[in-house]
């Protein structure tokens, strides 16, 4: 009986010893481990052909690799329904032509059978392998070519090698010879060695990837193009590709592309590690674009003229994929967990080389999306940065916003000396976070194992509550004591964040007093003396928003207006002005026009005219006038979608919108006035007649909307044409839109929207989808 009180009481007493044991819990990542690799493959040599009119691809490749086992007895090959021919197998002491039977297929693997004693560990050997594929839809896109497609633009692309080119993940380097119709021209990987005629009226392209890069970045594009070239300052040949007679889109679409070369180099302290940098526009594209090394393909409907810049341009998107030729492409992240190493770093050196070109005001807009969109992300989950499940929220914008936060706990110079170490380190390497994280700490000699444990590792996002007060001491000494509490749920995932923050008293008289200190308790007080007792104006609580977060601070209606017409910060001014948004338009009219006349950007100025959109006096009248005749097209555009509708007094102004120098701008203003003036419909269909805007044809779809719901049934035809297969993407969803808006729906439309259902564009699909679903209620 002892004994078993005995055993008890040591069980108590262990377990409370345990639970007082500090311990660190992470998320499984199912994505966290690496592929088994039987053989490691290290060059790729391919003759590649095709027959569109069949999506079908014929090709020879010669792979050398090394086996990866003292034995192997296999090699597997993703190869989805490859018919293959011939297979051969050369090296040290062996010459093996195998049979048929030495090769099958297991789901979408080819597993080709070997004697376990044929190939030595690591000694390299080359497998050739002959086939012909007729790749599914996500895999390489024939467009334009079958008889449904008749006037589309017919093209050949891929962004990844998957489904006609046999794969194993590896770094490799390539030698591809592409073979076609010599009417069209071929856009691929590296050097472009030669381009030779054949008599068959074909021409054989060879590209040539010296240095070896992520055999999945494999590019592939063939089509009616042109091209031009120029140098960046550094030396590296770019190529600009664009459809051909469609040179004028070169500029608008390209523009800065040297520039961003230039700032890449500079910031990363290494030289951009490929040979070539080329970019093309594809059709139908389902993404913005997509780093393949040395050669970006992208979206057409970004390849743009300057009407269509302010709807939407290529230069955070060309930015982005440039940053991947370092960081995605030359560094590789090893396994899907550290996918942020490639998606958060280029999200980042985006946004900065933007703030390069168009100023801190534009840079702070675009954190204030990446938050926006980071916050909606957390109401679903917690997912860390490092994770394969975060979604593009925390890859993409949360890590990059971790990046900057990064830069500025590090400093400047020491965050710029731990990438070019990073760089120098694993150049042509995979890497892992635990690799960046070292070099932060061989750089600067400072653990930043705090920094990644809050927000790469683990998930979750401070929130803040503050208040201040102001208070005298016994000596009559005056402060302002201002008490921070950190109020988000805490668990195993997210727990309480350390962090230096900025706080400013500012003060009537124009003088402010500020301060940095690390918050990082539950409760913390920060007290900033004000010897000579001066009046508060308002208070600051990390002024630029240099942390991420969710605050509340609560102020009352003179602090927020002094706040919004004096903060330093564009991005304070705005946050002052969202929170006056709950006060009635009487009460702060005036404030808003004052704002308004101080103003430089179109962020603050367009949340102003949102808040006085519905009010209609000469004040605002006036200054709605003043919007809409303002150089910047966003602004013109916060007027043209918010003031609705459109007061008689602003009518000559709208109507001037009609030739405005934004696509979107005068799709807007088509909309609104026919909206406002229902009586001059007619008039304002006939000034708009022969426009048809930028891709997806954007005004032609408004103009065809509102001519069809006043009775001009004969354009049905035209909009129905537009659901079809032989038109780009964009273009067909706008039809299915506005067929759907029109509630209108037949045989045509129905069979068009079943094939877009299936299409591999995700966009279109969901576009049909919708479409289908909403007639089928």
């Amino acid at each position: 009986m002892l004994k078993f009180y005995t055993t008890i009481l040591l069980s108590f007493i262990l377990l409370n010893v345990c639970g007082q044991d500090k311990t660190t819990t992470y998320l499984n990542d199912p994505s966290g481990l690496p592929p088994d690799l039987i053989i490691t493959l290290k060059h790729i040599r391919a003759d590649v052909s095709f027959k569109p009119e069949e999506n079908l691809v014929l090709a020879k490749t010669e792979f050398t690799f090394t086996p990866n086992r003292y034995k192997t007895d296999s090699i597997i090959f993703n190869a989805p329904e490859f018919k293959v021919t011939y297979i051969r197998i050369t090296g040290k002491d062996v010459d093996l032509t195998l049979h048929s039977s030495d090769w099958k297929f297991v789901g979408p693997n080819l597993v080709i059978y070997l004697p376990s004693s044929a190939l030595q560990f690591h000694s390299e050997y080359k497998i050739f392998i002959d086939y012909t594929a007729q790749p599914k839809a996500g895999a390489i896109y024939f467009i334009g070519w079958r008889p449904e497609e008749n006037g589309k633009r017919k093209e050949i692309w891929a962004h990844r090698p998957h489904g006609w080119l046999p794969y194993i993940d590896a770094r490799i380097t390539m030698d591809m010879y592409y073979t076609f119709n010599r009417n069209y021209k071929v856009f691929a990987n590296g050097e472009r060695v030669e381009v030779k005629d054949n008599p068959d009226s074909t021409r054989t392209w060879h590209y040539l990837m010296a240095k070896d890069h992520p055999y999945f970045s494999t590019a592939l594009v063939i089509g009616d193009y042109d091209f031009k070239t120029s140098v960046s300052a550094g030396g590296v040949p770019l190529e600009f590709w664009y459809y051909h007679g469609q040179e004028e889109k070169v500029q608008p679409t390209y523009q800065y592309t040297e520039a961003m070369m230039n700032f890449l180099e500079k910031e990363t302290g290494s030289k951009y590690p490929y040979p070539v940098y080329r970019e093309a526009p594809v059709i139908d594209y389902m993404y913005g674009a997509m780093e393949t090394t040395t050669s970006t393909i992208f979206g057409d409907f970004i390849l743009i003229d300057p009407h269509a810049y302010w709807q939407r341009n290529y230069i955070n998107t060309n930015a982005h994929e440039m940053t991947h030729q370092w960081f995605g492409n030359c560094i590789a992240h090893f396994v899907n967990k550290d996918v942020w190493l490639t998606e958060s770093f280029a999200t980042y050196y985006a946004k900065i080389f933007e703030k390069s070109i168009f100023g801190k005001d534009y840079y702070q807009n675009v954190m204030n999306d990446e938050l926006t969109q980071l916050l909606n992300a957390t109401k679903t989950n917690n997912f860390p940065v490092a994770s394969s499940m975060g979604g593009n929220a925390r890859i993409y914008q949360k890590g990059s916003m971790v990046l900057a936060m990064l830069r500025n706990v590090m400093g400047d110079r020491e965050f710029k000396d731990a990438i070019k170490l990073y760089v120098d380190r694993y150049s042509f390497r995979y890497a892992q976070t635990n690799d960046f994280l070292r070099c932060t700490y061989d750089a600067t000699g400072i653990s930043y194992n705090w920094f990644f444990e809050e927000w790469v590792w683990h998930g979750g996002e401070p929130e803040y509550k503050v208040s201040y007060a102001v208070l005298d001491d016994t000596t009559g000494k005056r402060a302002t004591h201002i008490m921070v509490n950190q109020v988000q749920e805490t668990g195993s995932l997210v727990g309480l964040f350390k962090m230096p923050i900025r706080f400013e008293v500012h003060y009537k008289d124009s003088h402010f007093d500020t301060i940095v200190a690390w918050i990082e308790n539950k409760t913390q007080e920060v007290i900033i003396t004000n010897l000579a007792k001066r009046a508060i104006d308002f208070v600051l609580f990390d002024p630029g928003r240099n942390v991420v977060k969710k605050v509340t601070f609560g102020k009352g209606f003179e602090e927020l207006s002094a706040q919004a017409l004096k903060a330093p910060e564009m991005i304070d001014r705005y946050d002052a002005l969202v929170a006056l948004r709950s006060f009635p338009v009487i009460d702060k009219s005036a404030l808003l026009l004052n704002c308004y006349r101080k103003e430089t950007f179109y962020l603050t100025k367009a949340e102003i005219i949102d808040q006085l959109s519905a009010d209609r006096t000469d004040i605002s009248i006036n200054l709605f006038r003043q919007a809409l005749n303002d150089t910047d097209a966003n602004v013109r555009k916060a007027v043209l979608k918010d003031v609705n509708p459109i007061p008689v007094s602003l009518q000559s102004d709208a109507e001037k919108a009609l030739q405005d120098y934004s696509y979107l701008n005068q799709e807007l203003a088509l909309q609104n006035l026919c909206q406002s003036f229902p009586e001059r419909v007619d008039k304002y269909l006939e000034m708009t007649k022969n426009m048809t805007g930028w891709r997806g044809l954007n005004i032609r779809m408004k103009w065809i909307e509102i001519a069809i719901s006043t009775g001009k049934t004969e354009f049905l035809p035209e909009l129905i044409a537009f659901s079809g297969p032989q038109y780009e993407f964009e273009t067909r969803i706008n039809a299915f839109n506005v067929l759907k808006r029109l509630r209108y729906i037949n045989d045509l439309t129905t069979a068009n929207a079943k094939s877009a259902s299936q299409h591999w564009n995700g966009k279109l699909k969901e576009a049909a989808k919708d479409y289908l679903t909403y007639f089928g209620k």
